[in-house]
């Protein structure tokens, strides 16, 4: 599965959750920011999961959720999905 369109799945996450500007600029924004309490993070990764059709290890996306932008980690969540 491709980086673009993971990103495209994780951007119809917060699509009407977040304000315009923010969804424009989508993958530069920080998860961080937006997936502020520890059960957002659980329910952005069970969406990803129910959306994408596989089991997503959180464990091995911490690093990313913390420390990249949301088109950062689409790449981060390809290149795991592949790796299965």
């Amino acid at each position: 599965m491709q980086s673009t369109e993971i990103l495209e799945t994780m951007k119809a996450y917060f699509a009407g959750k977040q304000p315009v500007e923010v969804m424009d600029n989508f993958p530069q924004q920080s998860p961080r920011a937006l997936l502020q309490e520890s059960l957002d993070v659980v329910d952005f990764v069970v969406y990803l999961e129910e959306e994408l059709g596989r089991d997503i290890d959180i464990n091995q996306l911490g690093e990313a959720l913390l420390n990249k932008n949301f088109g950062e980690l689409s790449a981060e969540v390809a290149r795991i999905l592949t790796e299965e």
